[in-house]
């Protein structure tokens, strides 16, 4: 690529969740850089109270989704490697409260990249849903995303901080 061609992009960003899928031609031909990231802080009214201690549903979600998109990858005949040092700052959003994964998908085409970011929306979703609102049923087709967003926000738990289990300490702690 010369520098006046524009690289190809593909995103879904929210207030809950985002993927920016993103040419990355200094990587090799057919080469993407797939930036995901969930605001804990958001999904927290969601998830508080219902996962143990340091088993943040959301967090878990945005893991096991990576590993979900590279198994979808080597299903559909192309793979994914570490991104490592590789920062998605500059195209991802920004502000407290976001985990965030990276890797690289490598001989996919536009097709598999659009197939692969509804793919990771929904599966992302749909794991964390398993454990904080599991009679929850999942959109069959991807909303755009403030259709998600508001969909999300039905799931919320109202005064979640107070509604949450008591925290486990020591009687000598709690004085």
């Amino acid at each position: 690529m010369t520098n006046g061609d524009t690289l190809a992009s593909y995103e879904y960003k929210n207030e809950y969740l985002y993927i920016v899928i993103r040419q990355a031609p200094e990587q090799g031909p057919n080469t993407w850089l797939y930036c995901c990231g969930i605001n804990t802080t958001r999904f927290d009214p969601i998830c508080w109270g219902k996962a143990g201690i340091c088993s943040n549903p959301a967090f878990k979600g945005l893991q096991q989704m990576r590993s979900d998109t590279s198994a979808l990858a080597l299903k559909k005949g192309f793979s994914s490697r570490p991104a490592d040092g590789v920062d998605c700052g500059p195209i991802t959003p920004r502000g407290d409260g976001w985990y965030r994964e990276n890797m690289f998908i490598t001989e996919a085409s536009p097709k598999n990249i659009k197939e692969t970011l509804e793919f990771s929306v929904l599966d992302l979703v749909k794991t964390v849903l398993y454990v904080c609102a599991p009679d929850a049923k999942i959109p069959s087709q991807m909303p755009n995303p403030r259709e998600l967003q508001n969909w999300l926000d039905t799931f919320n738990v109202k005064n979640y901080v107070q509604a949450a289990p008591p925290p486990i300490a020591r009687i000598r702690d709690q004085k």
